[in-house]
């Protein structure tokens, strides 16, 4: 009997251990650096900006094709009762466009920037979802823990208020310390309930963000105080690395060429004409095979395309004023990212750091003073209360850090 107990303890304890494997291989976990990878190679709206850059592509590509040849075939002198073979002259020719005063070349010129552009607003597209990836990434971290914090608070305050209900029991408080501490038990079950539900709204920010419903459901696994030094950078710097000024120049670039487009579509076309013509003789059988060719040239006497060359002018000064605008955008946009990390650094280090040190050391020694003599209830409250309101201010004022830096990387252009 005693070996037949000793077995079914011994199979419950190795059925636990099993079962508790399985279910931490099940879990799975997402780093920061997951996350912003299955973004990039999920999120559809990265995607739709990466067939932008293969549609300038193919734009490119038609705007350096030559023009087509065109083929006529004609018969002249066509009248009633005449014998088609003997009486009808026929003309056959190829007429081709020639670009000899450079449109062609204008227009592969100007298609080229148009990629160029592109390829600079798919770049900016990808700093930008790098980024509110890892802003989603945080704050869900930053819910979560504030979550686990409160519920963890929770649980510890239950034996709180177990410890008062066995003291009233035998009668050493009175039952209106124990409606007190039953109350603040309360209080914080619905901060931790709406905590909870916080937690789970930032999830979904971060699963919409990656835009991979597959990672409901993950453990977030960088931790809120991991983060080093970043050094600040020099104006040229992030002038060259950031998305923004390389889409603006490619922009003013692209309105030059399209200028110059619209000067040489001014120009004259010119066409070629080469051809074969049979001439019936009158009044014999025979005919007469010649060949013809001719060139045609545009008459620019009521249409020079000043419209759209005056409009192309304009478009050029109005890019030169945004590549100007984009400048100072971006110069204010890191000055003002570099002076929120730093206070956000010296906020941490020298505020929300020792806080929460301070109040954890308070609240242990009040709750160990209350275990042990009975001390006064109000304070160990108002200690329990002043180490939970530290905890989650230093879990607040992390995320905020954690976000400073992943807005200065940003408005540095660098994705890191």
């Amino acid at each position: 009997m005693v070996l037949c107990t000793s077995a079914r303890s011994a199979c419950s304890v190795l059925l636990m251990v099993g079962l508790a494997t399985a279910t931490l291989s099940a879990q799975r976990t997402l780093s920061l650096r997951d996350a912003v990878d299955r973004a990039l190679a999920s999120r559809p709206s990265l995607k739709a900006e990466a067939d932008r850059v293969s549609v300038a592509e193919g734009l490119r590509r038609q705007a350096a094709a030559f023009p087509n040849p065109e083929f006529q075939f004609q018969n002249e002198n066509l009248r009633p009762g005449q014998t088609y073979s003997r009486d009808v002259d026929t003309l056959a020719y190829i007429v081709q466009p020639l670009d000899v005063l450079g449109k062609r070349a204008r227009r592969a010129d100007a298609a080229a920037q148009t990629v160029t552009r592109t390829q600079a607003e798919y770049e900016l597209a990808r700093l930008r979802l790098v980024r509110d990836v890892k802003l989603a990434y945080w704050r869900a971290r930053g819910a979560l823990q504030s979550r686990d914090v409160l519920k963890t608070t929770v649980e510890n305050f239950q034996q709180i208020i177990d410890y008062n209900a066995a003291r009233l029991r035998v009668g050493t408080i009175a039952e209106q310390d124990l409606l007190r501490v039953q109350l603040e038990g309360e209080r914080l079950a619905v901060t931790a309930n709406l905590a909870a539900l916080r937690a789970s709204r930032a999830e979904a920010d971060l699963v919409r963000e990656i835009g991979d419903t597959s990672v409901t459901g993950v453990v977030l696994t960088d931790s809120l105080d991991t983060a080093g030094e970043i050094p600040p950078a020099s104006d040229d710097d992030v002038l060259t690395r950031r998305p923004e000024m390389k889409a603006a120049k490619a922009s003013l670039e692209e309105a030059r060429a399209r200028a110059r487009l619209q000067d040489a579509l001014a120009r004259p076309d010119v066409t070629l004409t080469y051809g074969y013509k049979r001439t019936q003789l009158p009044d014999t059988a025979v005919s007469a095979n010649t060949a013809m060719a001719g060139i045609g040239v545009t008459l620019p006497l009521f249409d020079r395309n000043t419209g759209n060359r005056v409009a192309a002018s304009a478009e050029t000064s109005r890019q030169e004023d945004l590549l100007e605008a984009a400048r100072l955008d971006v110069l204010a946009d890191y000055r003002a990212a570099m002076q929120e990390y730093t206070q956000r650094r010296t906020e941490v280090l020298g505020i929300l750091q020792p806080m929460r040190e301070h109040a954890a050391n308070i609240a242990a020694i009040a709750q160990a003073v209350y275990g042990q003599t009975g001390g006064d209830l109000l304070r160990l409250l108002d200690a329990q209360r002043s180490r939970l309101d530290a905890e989650l201010a230093w879990v607040e004022g992390m995320v905020d850090y954690q976000d400073s830096i992943v807005n200065l990387e940003a408005a540095e252009g660098v994705a890191r």
